[in-house]
């Protein structure tokens, strides 16, 4: 018997996948942005960060959803030896990363993982 759509994006939401929060600033106020790591551009907001964290999973569902939709394979989570690498770069290059990622509303370390993605 098939699995329906919902069945298989539920199969995913129980997979253990990053996250990331962090604070943004916007006309003078503070909000959180919640990020999953292995999906790009997966994203939520919240007045908190319980508050981004909680609603991850609407994005969660969203973004892979239409991932399936259209057909494209969804990234399984990283592993724990997969979520941690140490780089050493010349200061230039750091201040050129950080420089890029600001101007893309982009946490370094999504940055760097987007970048790294699809290189």
């Amino acid at each position: 018997m098939k699995k329906n759509k919902k069945q298989n994006v539920e199969e995913y939401l129980d997979l253990p996948y990053s996250f990331i929060v962090t604070p943004e600033e916007d006309s003078n106020r503070t909000y959180y942005v919640c990020r999953i790591a292995e999906l790009p551009g997966c994203l939520s907001h919240g007045k908190t960060p319980v508050e981004a964290q909680k609603n991850i999973k609407d994005a969660m569902y969203d973004w892979i959803e239409t991932a399936l939709i259209d057909g494209h394979e969804i990234p399984k989570p990283l592993t724990e030896s997969e979520k941690r690498i140490t780089l050493r770069m010349p200061g230039t290059l750091e201040t050129k990363i950080k420089l890029q990622a600001k101007n893309e509303n982009k946490s370094l370390n999504q940055f760097i993982v987007d970048k790294l993605r699809y290189a």
